[in-house]
C-alpha cells in the first residue's frame, strides 16, 4: 500500500510532464508512492471534480494536491514530511507548503516582499524559478493558520472531506476544503516543504472574473461560521472582501473588468505590496 499518493488536475501534459512528474521521481526515494495525474487538456472537468476523482482512486493515507507545474524542493522533501505528520497530533486535515498564521511577535513576521499586515504572518517558503529568494518566505516551523495556498497541500483521507463542486472552476476550492476541516475540528497547517511555483505556466487569476464570483461564493458560505479569515491572496472581515491582487481590475489587453457584472458590489482591491 502507498504511503503518499500525488494527485494533479493536469490542462498541459507538457509541463506536468516536465516539472511535477519529473520532481517526484527525484523525491520518492525510497517511499511508496501512487501518482494519479487528472488528464483535463480538454477542460471536461473542473478543479473540483477533477480532485475528487483522484481522491476516490486513491490508495494511500496521505494525499499530496499539487498544481502541474512544481518543483517540490530538496530529495529529501518526502523525509521532511514524514517528519512533520509523525510530529503532530492526529487530529490534523491538511498541511501547506505556503499558509497565513494568526502573528505571534515582532520577531516572527513572515514577508513577502514585506509583513503581509499587522494582524497576519506567512508560513512557508515558496520560489517562482526566476530569483533566488522566495517570493513567499515564512516561519518555517509547523504553525496552525487560518488557510493554504492551494499550489501543493497534503489531505488526509481518512477525514473524507473533499472538494465542493459548486466551485465549478479553477479557484477558491483550497480555501474551502480548509474552512470545511477548520468546521469539522481538523487543524490545518503550513509547515517548511518548500516547493517552486512556475505561475507563468497558470492562467493569471487576476484577469478571471470567474475568480471573483468564486471569491464572493465562499465568502458567503462560510463568512457567518469564520468571520474573519485570512488567505494567500485575500481575507475578509467586517470591512467587507479584499484582495491583494496587484492587477485586480483590467485584463491582460488593459480592458477594466465589470465587478458588478458577476454580482460584487462590496469588492475591496488593494493595488500594489500586500502591506499597501
Amino acid at each position: 500500500m502507498p504511503k503518499y499518493s500525488f494527485i494533479t488536475c493536469v490542462s498541459r501534459p507538457d509541463v506536468y510532464d516536465r516539472c511535477t512528474l519529473s520532481s517526484i521521481k527525484n523525491i520518492r526515494k525510497n517511499h511508496e508512492i501512487e501518482v494519479i495525474p487528472i488528464i483535463n487538456n480538454d477542460n471536461r472537468y473542473t478543479a473540483s471534480i477533477a480532485l475528487n476523482i483522484g481522491i476516490d482512486v486513491s490508495r494511500s493515507e496521505y494525499l499530496i494536491i499539487a498544481h502541474q507545474d512544481i518543483d517540490f524542493i530538496g530529495d529529501d522533501w518526502l523525509i521532511k514530511l514524514d517528519n512533520i505528520i509523525a510530529a503532530l497530533d492526529d487530529d490534523w486535515a491538511i498541511i501547506g507548503s505556503a499558509g497565513i498564521a494568526l502573528q505571534y511577535g515582532e520577531d516572527d513576521i513572515g514577508k513577502w516582499g514585506g509583513a503581509l499586515n499587522t494582524d497576519t504572518v506567512a508560513v512557508g517558503s515558496v520560489y517562482d524559478g526566476i530569483g533566488s529568494d522566495p517570493y513567499w518566505n515564512g516561519l518555517k516551523p509547523t504553525q496552525l493558520v487560518h488557510c493554504i495556498d492551494e499550489c501543493v497541500f497534503v489531505l488526509k483521507k481518512s477525514t473524507y472531506l473533499r472538494f465542493d463542486t459548486m466551485l465549478n472552476g479553477f479557484h477558491f476550492y483550497g480555501v474551502d476544503i480548509c474552512l470545511q476541516a477548520r468546521a469539522a475540528g481538523y487543524g490545518v497547517y503550513g509547515a517548511d516543504l518548500p516547493i517552486t511555483h512556475f505561475g507563468k505556466y497558470s492562467a493569471s487569476f487576476s484577469t478571471d472574473t470567474n475568480y471573483w464570483k468564486f471569491f464572493r461564493f465562499v465568502h458567503e458560505k462560510w463568512h457567518r461560521r469564520f468571520p474573519v479569515l485570512y488567505g494567500t491572496h485575500m481575507h475578509w472581515n467586517s470591512d467587507g472582501l479584499v484582495s491583494y491582487i496587484p492587477v485586480a481590475m483590467e485584463d491582460d489587453f488593459g480592458h477594466r473588468i465589470d465587478l458588478k457584472s458577476v454580482g460584487i458590489s462590496k469588492l475591496k482591491i488593494k493595488r500594489g505590496d500586500r502591506d499597501a
